[in-house]
């Protein structure tokens, strides 16, 4: 009796041990494997093909300022391994969404509302804007797609400093007319500062 007691100890030892191994393995392979954010919803056009949800694989923010001239903060939300240092040719099933806020070079960049209403209502030119703006392009495999206007992205922080934190909510959306298919960008995201040029 001791002695089978013994041996379903053992097995039961064994099996333990299995279960902690088997679950040490899960962990370090799930470290590997790259963080996923939230998921994201784009519509281009009227095509099932043109209607896709993805979750970032590669999610990164880029600050610039011309003194005199503009503030602008590019941020990058792609389903593919992308990269802030050059340009990674899309996948055809590969999507990403750009989102590219402007503001004229005597106005802070930070958290706030930043909507989309076409270039004209924003006065001055694309490049020198009298009132902030945020662009919004969304590229399925190879072809890239400005947004109507229609919507906003909201930041809701903004560290501009190199390796800072962007965190908001997309919500670009434009309901469609006699010329131009519904569209939208919608989602909460979070992108880390890559690159700061002052």
């Amino acid at each position: 009796m001791a002695a089978l007691a013994r041996a379903v100890s053992s097995g039961a030892l064994g099996l333990n041990r299995a279960r902690v191994c088997a679950l040490g393995l899960a962990l370090a392979l799930s470290a590997c494997r790259p963080h996923r954010g939230a998921e994201l919803y784009a519509i281009v056009g009227p095509n099932p093909e043109q209607h896709v949800e993805f979750s970032p694989l590669s999610s990164y923010a880029e600050y610039l300022v011309i003194p005199g001239v503009r503030r602008e903060l590019k941020i990058t939300l792609a389903s593919y391994k992308a990269s802030c240092d050059s340009f990674v040719e899309p996948g055809d099933r590969d999507t990403s969404a750009t989102i590219t806020l402007i503001v004229p070079a005597d106005v802070e960049l930070g958290p706030g509302s930043y909507v989309w209403a076409g270039h004209e209502a924003h006065g001055g030119s694309e490049e020198r804007p009298e009132r902030p703006y945020a662009l919004p392009l969304v590229r399925l495999g190879h072809h890239g797609f400005v947004l109507p206007a229609g919507g906003e992205i909201q930041l809701d922080s903004v560290a501009t400093a190199q390796d800072g934190r962007v965190r908001g909510l997309l919500n670009f959306e434009f309901a469609g007319d006699g010329d131009h298919a519904a569209a939208s960008l919608k989602g909460s995201f979070e992108a880390k500062l890559c690159k700061v040029r002052l």
